[in-house]
């Protein structure tokens, strides 16, 4: 059985929504493909944070900026390692992609644009959320895919994997082959956009050996599309560029559980009163350090990317909540009944329970008592409010966690699939997290990850494919 369609697109998320939309708006007959049970991909479980320069929201606040300060600070935080040529395109499409959100109904916090510290900061407010996080984004899409749906113009395949990719005798890319009844689709263009493989163990540690998987990405980023790619000739690129999050906890209270920030970790929106530790007990960083980027690199040196939160029952009645994302209610359930959180009547029982060097730990607090006492830490923190000394004790396991991949497909400016020659695979697309960190490099850049895929989503169905 065979189908035939101008566009077929693996992977209903965050660039495969925009990009079935706007070609559908040219009248382009579209097979839209997903694995999942419903389109939005990772915009069904994360934040939504966008970035861009030039908006009228900022205008009606009177921020000064534009594309070109956008640029200045994507090089900055990347350290230079961003692909220059794709992070300009980027940057000048974003502004007016949330101004088309925002005139399309998109709800938006009220406080934003703001200059967020979760990622190293720019130097400019420019990073948007909605109300409810990434949902808000499919709030405004999904409407419009439904109407080309509903007119025919696309046709959406749930619970649909694709098994592999129809090539003609040339070498052309000219369909692919579904799991589902050998369901053959033909088109004349097919596009992966099926994000990336933060959520398949075995292909990362393939692309990144020794490297522990915590994964805080959407359940069903298996890097199927990679694969594909990979196997009709295209070249992988970026997977040095390696830099998982800082301090990821597991969320057992959601759906799928998996990895995600707590938020309480970063020194700008919550002082910090509590001491990290590895697993020999030691310290390896200043609490209070300004710089995510190096809190995540030092964290990941540690064995298995893993350390622990360790704090007393004082600093947990007397601190700022910790988990600063999270409501009293659930705060609650993680201290009470969630396994991430681990208490003792003292430190050496702590350390027997969460595998902590017991010796290394209780000197490690002994000598962080000290410091308080003088202000005077070997490490250079600064803001030490407590000592750590009135059980019970308190230890929640942080991990270095993968919220997005880095390695990813080799394509053009046209986001053609490349070969080893770096010549264009007929008739074969990739956009989205597919990528890689072709625009973060080894940073990670607020809001340059999910909306350079929204944006260059939308103007490979605009403008790119030969419809």
């Amino acid at each position: 059985m065979s189908n035939m369609f101008d566009v077929v697109v693996m992977g209903a998320g965050t660039a495969g929504l925009p990009l079935a939309i706007f070609a559908a708006d040219r009248g382009a007959k579209v097979c839209l493909i997903e694995r999942g049970p419903e389109v939005g991909g990772c915009l069904l479980i994360n934040r939504g944070q966008m970035s861009g320069a030039g908006t009228q929201l900022q205008k009606q606040r009177g921020i000064d900026d534009s594309p070109a300060k956008h640029l200045d600070d994507v090089i900055r935080i990347s350290k230079g390692t961003t692909d220059r040529a794709f992070a300009a395109m980027a940057v000048d499409l974003q502004g007016p992609f949330i101004d088309w959100l925002m005139e399309n109904g998109f709800e938006i916090l009220d406080d934003m644009p703001r200059i967020i510290h979760g990622h190293e900061a720019y130097d400019i407010p420019r990073t948007y959320w909605g109300r409810e996080d990434g949902r808000s984004i499919l709030k405004v899409l999904k409407p419009m895919l439904d109407k080309h749906v509903a007119a025919g113009r696309v046709v959406v395949k749930l619970h649909t994997s694709v098994r592999s990719l129809i090539k003609s005798e040339s070498g052309a890319v000219i369909g692919v082959e579904t799991d589902t009844n050998n369901e053959r689709i033909l088109a004349r263009s097919v596009v992966l956009s099926s994000g990336g493989y933060g959520a398949n163990p075995a292909l990362h540690s393939k692309i990144h050996p020794g490297k522990t998987l915590w994964s805080g990405s959407y359940h069903l980023a298996h890097g199927r599309g990679l694969e594909l790619g990979l196997g009709v000739g295209g070249v992988l690129v970026h997977a040095d560029k390696f830099l998982p999050g800082f301090g990821g906890i597991l969320d057992h209270t959601l759906a799928v559980p998996r990895y995600r920030s707590m938020g309480g970790l970063t020194p700008q929106d919550r002082p910090q009163w509590e001491v990290v530790v590895n697993a020999r007990g030691q310290r390896f960083y200043a609490e209070d350090c300004g710089s995510v980027d190096q809190r995540a690199h030092d964290l990941a040196q540690q064995p298995d990317g893993r350390a622990w939160v360790i704090f007393d029952e004082t600093i947990k009645r007397e601190a700022p909540n910790l988990f600063y994302y999270f409501n009293r209610e659930k705060t609650d359930d993680f201290y009470k009944r969630n396994k991430g959180v681990v208490s003792a009547a003292t430190l050496q029982d702590l350390a027997a329970a969460c595998g902590i060097d017991a010796p290394g730990l209780g000197k490690t607090i002994a000598d962080y008592n000290v410091a308080v006492g003088t202000g005077k830490d070997s490490l250079g923190r600064t803001f030490m409010p407590k000592k750590i000394e009135n059980g019970p004790f308190y230890a929640v396991a942080i991990f270095s966690y993968t919220v997005r991949s880095v390695g990813g497909l080799k394509v053009d400016t046209g986001f053609r699939v490349l070969d080893q020659n770096g010549s264009a695979i007929p008739g074969l697309y990739a956009v989205g997290e597919i990528l890689g960190s072709m625009i973060s490099g080894a940073g990670a850049v607020g809001g340059m990850s999910l909306t350079p895929a929204l944006v260059f989503g939308r103007l490979l169905g605009e403008k790119l494919l030969p419809i």
